[in-house]
């Protein structure tokens, strides 16, 4: 799996943006656990953990990095699910690749640190998250000229 992954949720556990529950590192079918809270982990089974790991990466290939319906907007940098008690932040590497990290909600206090500190890491040019340098304005021509040329 890629090694900015991990790196990627060091950094967010370093920050303290909110009490991290679990970390996924995923790529199509398969997926890395990163990060397993203890509580988290005693509270479900290994089937419930393995369920729910899958349908949050089912909701990852939603989210797409290249998504021709917005191509104006350019790629996606992250999707963030607010749920009653978990917020999801869900980073697409790929076509079929991924970062999914769950926090508890009521620990996450400042959302703009919280968003920012992912987007600084995301976006920094001595990171390697993506699997490909992504040149936004070819790409929003050539999605621009598909959709409707």
């Amino acid at each position: 799996m890629n090694e900015e992954a991990e790196s990627f949720v060091a950094a967010l556990r370093k920050e303290n943006v909110g009490r991290m529950r679990r970390a996924v590192a995923y790529d199509g079918e398969e997926y890395d656990i990163l990060y397993t809270r203890e509580d988290v982990e005693a509270s479900m089974t290994a089937e419930e953990i393995d369920e729910t790991t899958k349908n949050l990466i089912l909701k990852g290939f939603d989210d797409e990095l290249d998504q021709p319906e917005f191509a104006r907007f350019g790629h996606l940098d992250m999707s963030v699910r607010w749920f009653h008690g978990v917020v999801v932040l869900q980073v697409p590497l790929g076509d079929w690749s991924g970062i999914i990290v769950a926090f508890d909600r009521d620990t996450v206090v400042d959302t703009g640190a919280f968003t920012d500190i992912a987007l600084d890491y995301i976006e920094d040019s001595d990171t390697e998250m993506r699997e490909a340098d992504i040149d936004d304005e070819d790409d929003l021509d050539d999605a621009v000229e598909e959709q409707f040329g």
